[in-house]
């Protein structure tokens, strides 16, 4: 089947990894978007991924998470599966716990240990909203404490922080079909905007510092490397999928 890209992080190292829902598999890609040695095949389909250090990954596969190595020479290997009550789709990590979006659950985003032990934000009110796959993401800003929750259906980004128990919604003419996001420069947040084919940059406060378009057809998933230069985003157009990189410059800073 034609790749459906549900899932993007960056390795340490710089290789990016791709999860193909569509196809059961995700594969390693390096800085040319060139596939480095075979893909690895799940029983189920996957959903996201996270890097958790140099080599481990955590692929959630519905109430499945996979923990995978990757190696320097680019084998996959599956270290362990855990099972756990929520469906989980997309995941970022957190300084010990990874954060995760739920489907079909009235709790839009949860916690995993890689124990495998669930826990819940108790500490803030989140929409008691059951979202179904692809309605919902979110990321995390570990120095701020601040879980980022998208509602594609409402057009909005939630923001929630997890120690003051404040939250705010941020709605604009240019957050249309909010999607994927991940952390952004300087403690800020990018997040798709699927429906205007960009990208939108906002500050944890609710202020929009620009909006980016990209050069595909409904922008999905996308995720930043580690020292914040590049980007990654994947679309979910039938007949036209694309995987671009994007080198952060200054002005977006």
């Amino acid at each position: 089947m034609e790749p459906r890209i549900s899932g993007l992080d960056f390795m340490p190292d710089g290789r990016l990894v791709a999860v193909d829902n569509a196809n059961k598999k995700c594969f390693l890609l390096n800085e040319r978007l060139q596939i480095l040695g075979s893909p690895h095949k799940f029983i189920n389909k996957p959903m996201g991924v996270v890097c958790l250090s140099q080599n481990e990954l955590a692929i959630t596969c519905g109430k499945d998470v996979c923990f995978l190595s990757a190696s320097t020479d680019n084998i996959i290997r599956v270290r362990r599966t855990i099972h756990t009550s929520s469906k989980f789709s997309n995941c970022c990590e957190s300084p010990s716990k990874m954060i995760v979006s739920t489907y079909d659950d009235p709790r839009p985003a949860r916690m995993l240990s890689v124990d495998g032990v669930e826990s819940d934000f108790n500490n803030v009110e989140l929409p008691y909203e059951t979202y179904k796959v692809g309605e919902s993401a979110c990321t995390y800003v570990q120095s701020k404490n601040t879980l980022v929750l998208t509602d594609m259906l409402d057009h909005a980004v939630y923001m929630f922080d997890t120690v003051k128990g404040t939250s705010k919604a941020v709605t604009d003419e240019n957050i249309q079909e909010p999607c994927g996001a991940c952390v952004g420069p300087a403690d800020t947040v990018l997040v798709i905007c699927r429906a205007k084919n960009s990208i939108a940059h906002l500050t944890l406060e609710g202020d929009i510092l620009g909006t980016y378009p990209v050069d595909m057809e409904s922008p999905w998933v996308l995720c930043m490397n580690k020292d914040g230069k590049m980007l990654a985003v994947s679309n979910s157009r039938i007949g036209n999928t694309k995987i671009q990189l994007f080198k952060i410059t200054t002005a977006i800073n």
